[in-house]
Order: C-alpha cells, then structure tokens, then sequence
C-alpha cells in the first residue's frame, strides 16, 4: 500500500481536523500521504490543515458547502477522489456526511462502510469495526474494493497538530446544479453544539405537557448542562428543535455527565449516548432499558424528582 494516500472531507474544518489525526495514524503504517479537501475560499484556512497533518490540500473553490447541497458536494468529493486515487476516504458522519459518503461510494463503485468505531489495515485490506442492527451488535467488515469510503463519528478521536507537507492544488470540476429553488423555511435550531456539552440533560416521552420543559429546563441550567431530547419530543411532538435530538439519526454525545429524563432507553437513542461517561437515569418503570444502561438509578416521578434535585443542587452551590 505504500504511496496510496487517505483522503479526508468534512463541511466543519473541526471534524476535518480530527479525521487528519485518524489519517496520519494510518498513514505511519504505510508511508502514504494524507490528503484534505476544502470547499469554498480556503486561502485562510491553508496553515490549519496543514498543523493538523495534510500533505496534500484539494481546494475546490467553485463549490460552497455554506450555499451548495450534499449532491453537488458529494460531485466534487468524487471528482478529487477519482483524479487522486486514495486508498481510503474518510468522512466526518455528519448529516450532509452521511449523504455525501453515500453519494461518493456509488459514484466510484465502491463500498462505504458508515459510522465506524475503528480502522485498522490488514496487510492490504482496510477493516473496520461499526455498529449494526440498531446499535445492537459490533460488526467487523473488510473492503474488497477501493477506495474505502468510510464515515466517522465526529469526536470519536480527538484531533491532535502534526504537521504535514501542506502542498495545495486548486482543482476544477465539473458539477450540475439540477436543482432549483422553490420555496425556503428556515429549519429552526438551537445553535447548540451538544457533541460539546461536558453535561448533558435529556427528556423523552415522560413528559407529560411542552410547558412542563421549563422544569427540565431549570434542572438543567443549575447542572450547567445542555438540554437534549429523544425522537419523539423533537420530531414527532416538536417540542425541541431538531439539533437537540440524540439517537441513532440525531447527534452522538459523550460528556462527562448525562442525567436521562423521563427516558425509556429504547436502542436508538442509546447509540447516541452510550459513551457518556455517568449515566443518571430518571424514571417510573424499574424496568426501563435506560435504567440498565445507568451508573445512578432514580426510579421515581421526575415531577417530585427534579424539585427535590434542583434544591439539592442550588444548597451544594450556595455553600461552595
């Protein structure tokens, strides 16, 4: 495999970052080069990628994430990745990641392995470990075609400064924009970066009424913590917005502390906590699934609860 490079994209340059971290260790396996693509006007952002561990830069400065959609992104990615020829391409498994990746695997008539937990390289095979069924099971693949392209969880590995060669090359392609616009609605949003958040409250289906997330609200702003929320409270009953869902299809958090509120535990959310490191759980039902993915256990009314939590909480930061 020597000289076949690995290849990393993501619309956030902090994700970008974490996956050049994954690249380089990697690429010291095999003495191949580690590549990064940007989108849009990458003059300013050159010396980053290249602290992080790029040789190679691919700027493609037609092609805006801010303004384009996954289909045109996903045209680009392809066009760098088939005019370079990597190994493996690496894509932070965002929402337009996932697309993307989808999109770059059918183009280049290869696999795409999506939300790996690891990769390894087996003599001359890339494997990878992911989740399946669900978040059920750890499932182990290997590639038979290349390029691999691989999605990853954003902070699964932390991103960490190595510099690389940083040579840039402007590259053209050729995309089609099909698409034509009809109508906008803004999609409404939080502006909370949850993936961040050290502590983290989330509500699900016990709760009874929407005006009732005031109290989860206070209990979460005496925590100093984020408010997330299953499915069901921000897609099916929009009481939260849509960035504040965390699950299999939503975001994947891991702080130091998650207190799981009214929260049944059913696997699709758990996926997306399960890397939390204390796990509070708050229900009625002894026999909730969260209860058994909990360090801490309250079996109770997160009516009575949450009150009697919030007093104790505001008395350890009155003496403090």
């Amino acid at each position: 495999m020597t000289g076949e490079g690995i290849l990393v994209f993501s619309e956030e340059d902090g994700l970008a970052f974490e996956l050049l971290t994954l690249a380089r260790q990697l690429s010291s396996q095999t003495g191949s080069w580690t590549g990064a693509i940007i989108l849009g006007d990458g003059s300013s952002r050159l010396a980053e990628f290249t602290e992080y561990g790029a040789d190679k830069i691919f700027v493609v400065s037609e092609v805006d994430p801010r303004k384009d959609g996954p289909d045109v992104i996903a045209e680009a990615v392809s066009q760098v990745a088939s005019n370079v020829s990597p190994k493996i391409v690496l894509i932070a498994a965002t929402k337009m990641g996932r697309e993307v990746a989808a999109y770059v695997a059918q183009s280049l008539r290869t696999g795409c392995a999506s939300e790996c937990l690891d990769i390894f390289l087996r003599d001359s095979q890339v494997e990878v470990t992911r989740l399946v069924m669900g978040g059920g099971f750890l499932a182990r693949q290997i590639f038979e075609n290349y390029p691999a392209v691989v999605t990853i969880p954003p902070h699964r590995f932390q991103a960490n400064p190595s510099k690389g060669e940083g040579s840039v090359e402007n590259v053209k392609v050729t995309v089609e924009r099909k698409m034509s616009k009809i109508e906008s609605r803004t999609l409404e949003k939080s502006g909370v970066r949850l993936e961040d958040a050290e502590i983290v409250v989330a509500v699900g289906r016990g709760l009874k009424r929407k005006d009732d997330l005031k109290l989860v609200e206070e209990f979460a702003k005496v925590l100093g913590a984020e408010l997330g929320c299953t499915r069901p409270v921000s897609g099916d009953l929009k009481w939260l917005p849509e960035d504040r869902h965390i699950g299999l299809s939503g975001k994947r958090v891991k702080p130091k502390l998650y207190v799981a509120v009214g929260v049944s535990g059913q696997i699709q959310h758990v996926v997306g906590m399960r890397d939390s490191k204390i796990v509070v759980c708050i229900n009625t039902d002894p026999n909730a699934p969260m209860h058994r993915e909990a360090d801490y256990s309250i079996v109770g009314d997160l009516y009575k609860v949450l009150p009697a939590l919030i007093n104790v909480v505001k008395g350890i930061k009155g003496k403090v």
